[in-house]
């Protein structure tokens, strides 16, 4: 994994193999990950803490994970999301484009390609952190 700067993670799927999995690998990395099984757990921790990005399974026992996030952007706006889903359609993809979410992931999932996109947003995160540079000459 290569090396960034902390981020804040929400992950909430039902899939307890996949909360375990991914809590080990970025079990000593400076990423803060936060695990939940339900929508609604998610959303009660995003009152308490300073959140750069959510990952959701679409299949959640309470919610679907695209109207979970949607519910995110409306809460706290400029968090990164994030949606994975075992079956993908193109009506799926659609409303998640739709929807403003930063990356779809099919599952089964890799973690690099997790690793990845964390990159990405992390890098966005440290760019729009940057002060600006004006050049008044």
């Amino acid at each position: 994994m290569k090396k960034r700067t902390s981020l804040q993670i929400i992950l909430i799927d039902n899939d307890k193999y996949v909360r375990e999995s991914l809590g080990t690998f970025f079990n000593g990395t400076p990423i803060q990950f936060l695990i939940f099984k339900s929508a609604s757990e998610g959303l009660n921790s995003l009152k308490y803490q300073k959140i750069d990005v959510v990952i959701a399974d679409y299949f959640l026992p309470d919610m679907d994970g695209l109207h979970l996030l949607k519910e995110v952007a409306v809460q706290k706006p400029g968090i990164a999301r994030i949606l994975m889903a075992t079956i993908v359609s193109e009506e799926l993809e659609k409303e998640a484009e739709a929807a403003g979410i930063d990356a779809f992931i099919e599952k089964p999932l890799s973690v690099a390609s997790i690793d990845r996109i964390l990159n990405k947003i992390n890098r966005r995160k440290t760019d729009n952190a940057l002060p600006e540079i004006r050049d008044d000459r």
